[in-house]
């Protein structure tokens, strides 16, 4: 009777081990510093050390700013898909770019939204790369679709977050795990709205983070070998619970390693599912350190945020 306790006591453990997911091997640390520049920048007469802009003031779409000069300069299709939100690089230097409406819907319709568009690295043309599935398409009630980009070099990822299809008292967004290199969703994470997306190398798994667009509340999911996500979803933090923080959402994050030690940076967002709400000028920027011991992210401060 003892050996047969025994026998099954493995067999069970045996079981539960096959059905953990393989969470692969990642080195910790950040986990898309493999971006590349795009090689057309060389073409356009502006300089090297540019940046890619945004804030479309006096202008639509993306452009490239060189920070010394001033000089910029914009492709004739970095325009089609209106004002633009989010945006990411990949391991070959193509740009991908998130369409979100800012003041007005006419420059981006609402069934528009839920896309992604590709800045080819080589040529520099901008083309419709994807159009994601969702549980409805956005409308004026709720104009917006892609919100967060990040590209994961480990798995050649690109991880979208959408709120196509939210109402206001129900979660229809999705984040996306779309692989790079077929163009197809892989994966996604249902009844989710979330608006900035990050992932980081942690010493035991590959998490990504993602901010509520709902609330100033931060999670994580872990990530298995292939990207995709698991069953382990945590609460990180939340903006509001910090020293002077505030009831915004996060935007964007960012990830870098300085003097041996992991950082990140949060930037803040005053979002409410209404276009006027994206224009918020006194925007902050939150910096943590990894600590190691115990995989969670320390608060250091909150300063205002001076770039894009």
């Amino acid at each position: 009777m003892k050996v047969l306790k025994l026998t099954a006591l493995a067999l069970l453990i045996l079981l539960s081990a096959c059905n953990e997911p393989d969470m692969g091997n990642f080195k910790p640390g950040v986990a898309n510093a493999c971006q590349a520049m795009p090689a057309f920048i060389s073409q356009t007469g502006i300089g090297q050390a540019v940046a890619i802009d945004t804030q479309q003031r006096g202008y639509t779409g993306l452009r490239l700013l060189n920070p010394q000069t001033r000089k910029t300069w914009q492709h004739p299709t970095w325009d089609d898909a209106g004002h633009v939100g989010a945006f990411t690089r990949d391991k070959d230097g193509n740009i991908y770019v998130a369409p979100t409406p800012e003041v007005s819907l006419a420059d981006n319709p609402p069934a528009l939204q839920n896309r992604i568009y590709r800045i080819d690295a080589k040529s520099g043309e901008m083309a419709l790369w994807l159009e994601l599935p969702a549980v409805a398409l956005p409308s004026p009630a709720n104009p917006f679709g892609t919100m967060g980009l990040f590209y994961d070099c480990d798995t050649d990822s690109l991880y979208a977050s959408s709120l196509a299809g939210s109402e206001p008292r129900q979660a229809h967004g999705r984040i996306y795990r779309v692989d790079v290199a077929s163009g197809q969703v892989q994966a996604q994470l249902e009844a989710t709205d979330a608006i900035g997306i990050g992932v980081f190398n942690g010493v035991q798994h590959k998490r990504l983070y993602f901010g509520s667009a709902r609330s100033s509340d931060v999670f994580s999911v872990a990530l298995d070998a292939s990207g995709n996500f698991t069953a382990d979803v945590r609460h990180e933090f939340a903006l509001a619970s910090l020293p002077d923080g505030n009831s915004t959402s996060v935007r964007k994050f960012e990830f870098a390693e300085r003097q041996g030690q992991y950082v990140m940076q949060a930037k803040e967002l005053e979002f409410g599912f209404r276009l006027l709400a994206e224009n918020n000028p006194r925007k902050r920027v939150y910096r943590f350190t990894y600590q190691v011991g115990d995989e969670r992210w320390q608060f250091v401060d909150a300063r205002p945020e001076t770039g894009g």
